[in-house]
């Protein structure tokens, strides 16, 4: 199968490609592309720790992507970590592709390849119950916890963690592993079987020939011909000709170099066959790569058809000869894998830009005596040791790592004499982490604001239900900072927790050092670093490259890059279209399918189960998820303004009031704190971003109803004034994300409504306060009448809003709204004030101006902020 098109599949958000060798220009250029037009971005390559060191060395300077759109890591494994696997899974099922091809451009086109695709999951032939004991061996060969998250994020998509792990004993594929050797995984699985004649196609040799040998020993075959590119092969004639059976050898035409592994085994019984990465050497068959020999991956195939294999049996119809008529002398390719390397080596370099640290790992660790520097082009930053970890290095890079991927040395001085480790590219964590996320999380939403068929609309609503099922049940993708980092709250020591930022402010800074607006994404200095469904409220995803390569489909060839001629104009047609959308009707069907799903997904959202065990991250998106459908559902009708505000409404409730007492954001956080992890809560939530969007959607609903102004005003203030909203707030991050906000107006309501309501609540309980007692008896006795609208207070409880005519001394309760239900409350607790201002022109004054304030609206004042 074309590799190209099984990475252009769509709905695959996950993408493990195993490799031996690995050319970085070649996958930025074609590969990643591909997948991200099959909307693949979660993406881990791991390949022979020597290559990857090797060829992305040589590509510094010419590399974009690498640790920021994709995962890039070498195998720990000690001998060559030969594999050739492609792995795409989404939230339904999967595919794989396995084969002989690397990941470089002779692996996809160049030499002669030979590989197998199919599909796996609840609704295939392959259920996929073998990926668990696969994925866990996937993990022990990744040497760092981002890789290792990787992973882990692939073994929890829902249809695979539903699935039992397979007992089979025949798996469509072996591989492998610790003290398993392909060679005795196969003679189990075919124990008892006896053939005659093998014919194998194969890129490379060992000098004697002992795969043939063990093939004789093991399944009695007493003929193999062994079709190779002689440049290539390391078999001795000498030594073939000592074994107990006749080899003959074809030379592969030399147009392009041979580099297929295919054995077909033949014989009375019926023929066996095994396809896939290994050689013919014992290296690839006889030892386990604890002994040092290769790690493996092939495909079996118990009672293949001759007509399924024909291409590849093809080249045996070219006449056979002897090995000493076919085979080449060749100079010693042999080398030490250990020889090459340095006294130490960078075995990571990480970019947290949250906490501005860069954080090396090397190995061996440096010695207490030793000092490091990190040398990133003409940059020297002098390093200091981590106490959480033993050789973990760290310094703080202020202005960031730069768009394009850049590359750093170590060097490990001692007295006068210095080792300089090779060159690592930086993983930035933020990136990677918003990769992840971007093509499962962001692509359904674009169907809000694109016309489409009734398949299109069902299918973006099927989209849409499956990320929030991912929001609520993939905690492993929506893990809280410190992703692959050795951070920890418990770092902190003996430091003084912060002082509360204080909203009033971080305001007057905004007003009084304008700032410019950092790029979303970018690694430099100030940057917004937004992850998930975040980026959908600002306008965040004109960096997006997903669809750079999904034109023109059907006019992929092999090697054959799609045209791109037409590219500029498509760009400049797909930015018109956004900024004016397509006519097309949404059905009625599917606007009342998507409310539905939003009920349902705030029910889950406001439910104690989600409050015991979400992540501070997971809480902040499942917030965002609602709110970004209602933003991008309004412009092209799937969502009425009532029913946006009514879900904001509800978040706000959720959020304050419900799932336990002081609402979801009270108790996840007192869980963080339970747990030691407060600032890891400070970080996530109260960056700001949280805060700006409650308040921006707040103050822009129109509320409607008896006392709703009041209500409206209230709601304002607590999220302008939470705490845990603006803990580690920044005002030049603030700044930057006003600038980019999409909510209509959401300048003005956060400078200047919502502090002038919070300035005018506060003014109004102060004048309350005092009189509130006296006030409160003095109203009994005068029985006056509670109206409708008039509002109530009562010092330490708050404010109430009157939803009946109540006389005070008629003893009957008081029907009104509390905390935006409906309740009855005893006449005689709360003090009238509405009754109270028309006495106290004092009060009266802010009074009206709150109500003014909270009511005001901004989309028809010519001098509005509106964004």
């Amino acid at each position: 199968m074309n590799p190209r098109l099984f990475c252009r599949e769509r709905s695959y958000h996950k993408a493990l490609l195993l490799t031996y060798s690995f050319d970085p220009i070649f996958f930025e250029q074609v590969v990643l592309p591909d997948l991200w037009a099959g909307r693949s971005s979660d993406i881990l390559v791991l390949g022979d720790e020597n290559q990857i060191a090797a060829s992305t060395q040589a590509a510094s300077g010419q590399l974009w992507h690498l640790g920021k759109q994709y995962l890039l890591a070498g195998a720990k494994h000690v001998g060559a970590f030969h594999p050739k696997v492609m792995l795409r899974l989404g939230p339904k099922d999967g595919a794989i592709m396995l084969g002989s091809g690397n990941v470089t451009s002779s692996g996809w086109g160049g030499n002669q390849e030979i590989a197998t695709a199919w599909m796996l999951g609840p609704d295939h032939a392959d259920e996929g119950g073998w990926l668990h004991g696969f994925l866990d061996h996937v993990l022990s060969w990744c040497g760092g916890e981002i890789e290792a998250d990787a992973v882990r994020r692939m073994k929890d998509v829902p249809w695979l963690s539903l699935t039992p792990a397979a007992l089979d004993d025949a798996p469509p594929i072996l591989h492998s592993w610790e003290s398993r050797a392909l060679g005795p995984t196969l003679a189990a699985r075919w124990a008892g079987r006896q053939f005659d004649e093998i014919k194998i196609l194969t890129g490379s040799t060992d000098e004697a020939g002992a795969f043939l040998r063990w093939a004789n020993t093991t399944f009695g075959i007493t003929r193999a011909t062994v079709a190779l590119t002689p440049s290539a092969a390391s078999f001795s004639p000498e030594k073939l000709a000592d074994l107990p059976l006749d080899v003959r050898v074809i030379a592969a035409p030399a147009e392009r170099r041979l580099h297929a592994k295919l054995y077909w085994f033949d014989g009375a019984d019926g023929p066996a066959a095994v396809m896939g990465s290994a050689n013919c050497s014992a290296a690839a068959w006889l030892l386990p790569p604890s002994q040092g020999g290769n790690v493996e991956t092939v495909v079996v195939y118990d009672a293949p058809k001759d007509e399924e294999f024909a291409s590849a049996l093809m080249l045996f119809s070219i006449p056979a000869q002897t090995p000493a008529e076919v085979l080449v002398p060749r100079p010693d390719q042999g080398q030490d894998r250990q020889a090459s390397k340095n006294a130490f080596e960078l075995a990571s370099l990480h970019w947290d830009s949250s906490s501005r640290f860069l954080h090396a790992e090397i190995r061996p660790a440096p010695s207490a005596d030793m000092t490091v520097d990190l040398v990133i082009g003409a940059t020297h930053r002098t390093m200091t040791r981590s106490a959480s970890s033993n050789g973990v290095w760290q310094c703080e890079l202020p202005e960031g790592i730069g768009a394009a991927t850049m590359f750093a040395a170590a060097h490990v001085r001692r007295g006068d004499t210095c080792w300089v480790t090779g060159a690592r590219w930086i993983n930035d964590l933020s990136a990677l982490q918003h990769a992840s996320q971007s093509a499962r999380l962001l692509e359904p939403f674009k169907g809000l604001e694109r016309s489409g068929s009734s398949a299109e609309q069902r299918q973006m609503l099927d989209e849409l239900n499956e990320v929030a099922q991912a929001l609520f049940n993939d905690a492993a993708s929506f893990r809280d900072p410190g992703f692959g980092s050795d951070r920890r709250d418990e770092s902190k020591g003996d430091e003084q927790p912060a002082a509360p930022v204080n909203p009033h402010d971080l305001i007057c800074h905004l007003e009084e050092s304008p700032v410019s607006l950092p790029h979303f994404g970018s690694p430099h200095a100030g940057s917004l670093s937004l992850t998930g469904i975040l980026r959908l409220l600002f306008e965040a995803e004109t960096d997006e490259n997903t669809d750079s390569a999904a034109a023109q489909d059907e006019q992929l060839d092999e090697g054959q890059l799609p045209d791109d001629s037409e590219k500029q104009e498509t760009k400049k047609k797909s930015e018109k279209e956004r900024a004016e959308p397509r006519d097309g009707a949404i059905e009625a069907r599917f606007r009342e399918r998507l409310a539905a799903q939003i009920d349902t997904f705030l029910k889950e959202l406001s439910s104690a189960t989600f409050a015991e065990r979400c992540t501070a991250t997971q809480m902040v998106q499942a917030v965002s998820f609602p709110l970004a459908v209602a933003l991008r559902g309004q412009r092209r009708g799937w969502v009425s303004g009532e029913l946006a505000e009514k879900w904001a409404l509800e978040i706000f409730s959720i959020l304050f009031r419900g799932a336990g007492a002081g609402g979801l954001l009270h108790v996840v956080e007192k869980r963080y704190a339970d747990s030691g992890h407060q600032s890891t809560f400070g970080d996530v939530v109260g960056d700001g971003t949280l805060w700006l969007v409650l308040v921006a959607t707040l103050g822009n609903a129109d509320w409607r109803g008896v006392g709703t102004d009041v209500d409206k005003a209230l709601a304002l203030r607590e999220v302008f004034t939470a705490p845990q909203l603006v803990a580690s707030a920044q005002s030049g991050r603030i700044a930057g994300l006003l600038g980019k906000i999409r909510i209509e107006d959401a300048h003005a309501y956060i400078t200047e409504i919502a502090p002038k309501v919070s300035r005018l609540l506060n003014e109004i309980e102060s004048l309350l306060a005092p009189v509130w007692n006296a006030e409160m008896q003095g109203q009994t006795e005068r029985s006056i009448t509670h109206k409708v609208g008039h509002l109530l207070w009562r010092e330490n409880v708050g404010w109430a809003i009157c939803l009946a005519d109540t006389e005070a001394r008629s003893g009957q309760a008081i029907k009104v709204r509390l905390r935006g239900l409906e309740k009855a409350v005893m006449v005689g607790y709360y003090i009238n004030v509405t009754e109270l201002a028309g006495r106290r022109p004092d009060l009266a004054r802010p009074l009206d101006e709150l109500r003014e304030a909270a009511s005001r609206s901004l989309a028809d004042e010519p001098n509005s902020n509106s964004l």
